[in-house]
C-alpha cells in the first residue's frame, strides 16, 4: 500500500527496494528555500542496519503489508520472548532484539498484537502505557520551592524512572512505553 511521505510515522514497517525497515524516528523539515521534506530514520528488520532516508513530501513510500495476530506472553528464555497464538495455541519464539528496550514492559499472559510479514515477526504493538508498582523509593525530601521536582524511582520490572518527589514505596504508576517517562499516579 502507498502512502504519501508525510504520513510515514514512528513504529510503521516500510518496504524500501525489497528489504523492510521500521521507521524509528520521524521529522517533517520546511526550509525558507527549497522543498518540505519528511527526515527519517530506519532500521531494517533483517539484519538491523540503520539507514537514514529523506522524502520529498510529494514522494510516495511503500508500506508493507502485514498481518497482525492476537498473541499471549507467556515467558523469557535465553533465545528469546516466547507467544502464544491465541487461536491456534502455537508458541513462537520472538527475538530479543526485535523489541529491545520495551521488554521491560511484557507482562505475563498478557496480550499483544503481534504483526508477521509472509509468516516471519517484525513487530510487537506494545500499549501507549502501562501501570506499575514502585519497589524502592528514597524517602521524600520537603523543599521551600512551589515547582515539582523529579527522582528516579525503580518499579516492579527493574527500571527507573524519573518521577515526582510524593511517589512512595508501593504506589502505581502510568509510565509510557514508548520513552520510558512517569506520566500520572494510577488509581
Amino acid at each position: 500500500m502507498q502512502i504519501i511521505a508525510t504520513q510515514i510515522r514512528v513504529g510503521m514497517i516500510l518496504d524500501i527496494e525489497g528489504d523492510l525497515y521500521k521507521v524509528t524516528y520521524t521529522q517533517h523539515v520546511t526550509p525558507g528555500k527549497g522543498v518540505a521534506c519528511m527526515q527519517t530514520k530506519l532500521k531494517n528488520v533483517v539484519t538491523g542496519k540503520n539507514l537514514e532516508k529523506r522524502f520529498r513530501s510529494a514522494d510516495k513510500a511503500e508500506r508493507a503489508n502485514l498481518e497482525t495476530r492476537q498473541m499471549q506472553y507467556l515467558y523469557a528464555d535465553q533465545d528469546g520472548f516466547i507467544f502464544m497464538d491465541n487461536e491456534s495455541y502455537e508458541q513462537t519464539n520472538v527475538p530479543k532484539d526485535l523489541i529491545g528496550d520495551q521488554a521491560g514492559f511484557l507482562a505475563e499472559e498478557q496480550t499483544y498484537a503481534v504483526s508477521f510479514y509472509e509468516e516471519t515477526i517484525v513487530g510487537v504493538d506494545f500499549p501507549p502505557s502501562v501501570v506499575l508498582k514502585v519497589v524502592v523509593a528514597p524517602p521524600e525530601i520537603k523543599k521551600a520551592t512551589a515547582a515539582a521536582s523529579l527522582r528516579p524511582v525503580e518499579v516492579e520490572n527493574g527500571m527507573s524512572v524519573n518521577a515526582p518527589s510524593f511517589i512512595k514505596e508501593g504506589d502505581l504508576i502510568r509510565v509510557n512505553t514508548e520513552t520510558g517517562d512517569y506520566i500520572e499516579r494510577a488509581k
